[in-house]
């Protein structure tokens, strides 16, 4: 087995970690070691927030402005759990429409990103976008909506297999009593008897009242810390976890207080994190902003807006309330054609075309270190059949970025 060089290494490191890698970026962290790349990437902080214009809702502004901070050179791992959580405890603007309703979510979702998952829920459950899109705006004890304590137990804490009836309609009493106010972008309590359950009812084993007792309780329940950790695992490893590593990730999360920098470090120092290397497809929003990193265009975000709805997802419009399926489905030929197309006009081009050796230049562009030797064939052979070498440069940039190595995580 050939040895994995410690380039590769950083390279799948930041494909997990950052929405890279962005040229010049593997080079950097190398220098350090593979361990000391980890360090780094858990140490960076959170890109500084100057919110984008609110003001048109039925403006993709803040769709602009979102995959404007991915491509930031600075983004990282904070960033990354932020676009984890927002596929996992989703808000979709298809639904709720109003930017300043569904901004302070997005801020929440930032600023807990790799903070406390108990804190992040809570505050989520009564935000107004939340509020909003699972329905809970207006839902009051004489006509408590279910929604949300449903899919609050489905899909964001202990899984469909825990979920029983009883618990749903109690959850749904205890947090029924909410309005959100379009205007201001807030939500309120309405403390009135019609409104608000005036005792307490059970819920997952526990006596619950109001909306923090119902997310604690699901968050105290056994199945939750090992169902949202094997959910981060696999958006970090790119595989299931077994039955006993679930449960040991479960234990880990639980004793270090649901606190999900902690669990994050503990998976990526895991000896399985780098061995799981290329194992699962680069999402559009992975592929589409390293991609454009590696073509050098960096302020065309309506170019990224549009492949992205092409190729199916956009931020800020999560299909429905499970967020993005994953798997092999992005891997569909028509994704590859959208892919492709990509390459053309780009100020790279002329980087690679200047350069002794442009299938390395291609591919180190690319941040491509572990290639195969059917890519690396079709790349020579593409050297070998073209003499213009601005026409050839443009070739091996769209067969890097088409090639099944470009397209995996």
């Amino acid at each position: 087995m050939a040895t994995v060089t410690t380039n590769a290494q950083v390279a799948h490191l930041l494909r997990r970690t950052s929405f890279g890698p962005l040229p010049g970026q593997v080079d950097k962290l190398t220098r350090l070691g593979i361990q000391g790349a980890i360090d780094r990437v858990l140490a960076a902080t959170p890109l500084p927030v100057v919110a984008p214009d609110l003001s048109d809702d039925s403006s993709d502004e803040p769709v602009r402005w979102w995959l404007g901070m991915m491509a930031d050179a600075r983004a990282g791992l904070h960033e990354k759990m932020t676009w984890f959580w927002h596929g996992h405890l989703t808000i979709s603007h298809s639904k709720v429409f109003w930017w300043n309703v569904e901004w302070p979510a997005h801020l929440i979702q930032r600023q807990h990103a790799l903070g406390s998952f108990r804190q992040m829920l809570r505050q989520l459950t009564i935000s107004p976008g939340m509020l909003l899109y699972l329905d809970g705006d207006w839902s009051t004890v004489q006509g408590p909506n279910e929604n949300y304590a449903r899919e609050l137990q489905e899909l964001f804490t202990i899984g469909q297999a825990n979920v029983v009836q009883d618990n749903v309609s109690n959850g749904a009493l205890a947090l029924a009593g909410w309005h959100v106010d379009w205007d201001l972008g807030t939500s309120v309590f309405i403390d009135e008897d019609w409104s608000r359950l005036d005792h307490k009812v059970p819920f997952l084993g526990k006596q619950v009242w109001r909306y923090d007792d119902v997310v604690d309780a699901a968050c105290d329940h056994q199945a939750m810390a090992g169902f949202v950790a094997a959910k981060i695992w696999y958006y970090l490893v790119g595989v299931t976890p077994s039955p006993s590593r679930q449960a040991s990730l479960a234990t880990f999360y639980r004793s270090h207080g649901l606190d999900t920098r902690a669990l994050v470090a503990h998976i990526l120092r895991d000896p399985v994190f780098l061995q799981k290397r290329l194992n699962r497809p680069r999402y559009p929003v992975e592929w589409v902003t390293a991609a454009m990193a590696a073509m050098g265009i960096s302020d065309h975000r309506q170019t990224a807006v549009d492949q992205l709805w092409q190729m199916g997802q956009l931020p800020f419009y999560p299909p429905s309330v499970a967020g993005w399926p994953v798997g092999l489905r992005w891997l569909s030929p028509s994704l590859a054609l959208a892919r492709a197309a990509l390459a053309v006009d780009s100020v790279a081009i002329q980087k690679v075309a200047d350069a002794a050796d442009p299938v390395a230049a291609a591919l180190h562009r690319c941040s491509m270190f572990e290639v195969s030797a059917q890519t690396r064939k079709a790349l020579n052979q593409a050297k070998a059949s073209m003499t213009n070498k601005t026409k050839r440069a443009a070739v091996l940039l769209a067969l890097s970025l088409a090639s099944p190595e470009f397209a995996l995580a």
